[in-house]
């Protein structure tokens, strides 16, 4: 993993943040490439993998006689039929949380990835063939939807689930899946269309979890700081780059950004955890 921070993140500055277009979906899987490339395979040619996508796409396009023809739900039919009985991509349940499934070309590789990935995958590949998809930042599990004309309707889609078209029952169902005896009730909002930097915020944070997780916090540090360069006011990167400071033994930054995410969100549902935290440092009872 690139362990030279300062220079990782000018790279996401000048090549990402600095030209992120807010609400253009077709650039997803070169954003989400430039992470790969900077936390993880400093080689990658983003125009190569970009490539490979764009071969599948081909392979469907070779399918349809007219795509003028088509219905929405036929274009949908084509990208599963390929994407996932003839390419054979699934969502990964067995390692959910591997670095790996957020790291778009190694989703490409391994032909397997988490709901975000594979979502942003999927999006490219309805792109090659001009078909619309946005991307949906549903809570805990990412989707894409694609509008018709009247804009007053809309096909929400799962990619991690081999491309299923989703109505409000299994969307309701899937909330309560993932919320137990929280009773959230199902809004427009929840499928409301995401802006460019809220999916890759939302996918360098699944990174960040896996990152904790196997205890890469130098990792966890850079994919941190990634996000603050597209939001510095992040709610959870703020309290994280304290975690992260506290898992470094570095307790006087971690004090410093603890009581720093205090002072922003005095109303944060985790404030008695950090306050712990805080009281643990004071006290050397780490």
């Amino acid at each position: 993993m690139t362990k030279n921070i300062p220079a990782a993140l000018s790279d996401w500055q000048t090549n990402v943040v600095s030209q992120m277009v807010p609400n253009d979906p077709s650039k997803l899987a070169e954003y989400a490439l430039h992470i790969s490339r900077i936390v993880a395979y400093s080689n990658l040619v983003i125009q190569d993998e970009l490539a490979k996508i764009d071969e599948i796409g081909k392979k469907i396009a070779k399918s349809m006689k007219s795509s003028s023809e088509f219905r929405p739900t036929q274009f949908i039919e084509k990208i599963n039929h390929q994407l996932y009985k003839i390419e054979n991509f699934k969502g990964n349940r067995d390692d959910y949380y591997n670095p790996s499934n957020s790291l778009l070309n190694t989703v490409i590789k391994r032909k397997t990835g988490n709901p975000i990935t594979l979502s942003i995958l999927y999006i490219q590949l309805a792109n090659s063939l001009k078909f619309k998809l946005y991307p949906v930042n549903f809570p805990s599990h990412f989707m894409v939807k694609h509008v018709l004309d009247d804009e007053e309707n809309e096909i929400i889609i799962d990619p991690f689930n081999e491309g299923r078209i989703m109505d409000d029952y299994s969307l309701k169902e899937l909330l309560d899946h993932f919320y137990p005896k929280m009773n959230i009730a199902l809004t427009r909002k929840l499928v409301d269309k995401a802006s460019n930097p809220d999916v890759i915020i939302r996918m360098l944070n699944n990174l960040k979890t896996s990152f904790f997780e196997c205890q890469d916090f130098d990792s966890a540090e850079l994919v941190n700081e990634m996000i603050l360069g597209i939001n510095r006011d992040d709610q959870h990167s703020l309290r994280d780059k304290g975690m992260v400071f506290l898992h470094k033994k570095r307790y006087e930054q971690a004090l410093k950004f603890f009581n720093l995410y205090l002072e922003k969100f005095p109303e944060a549902n985790d404030v008695d955890t950090i306050l712990e935290l805080i009281r643990k440092i004071k006290t050397s009872d780490l």
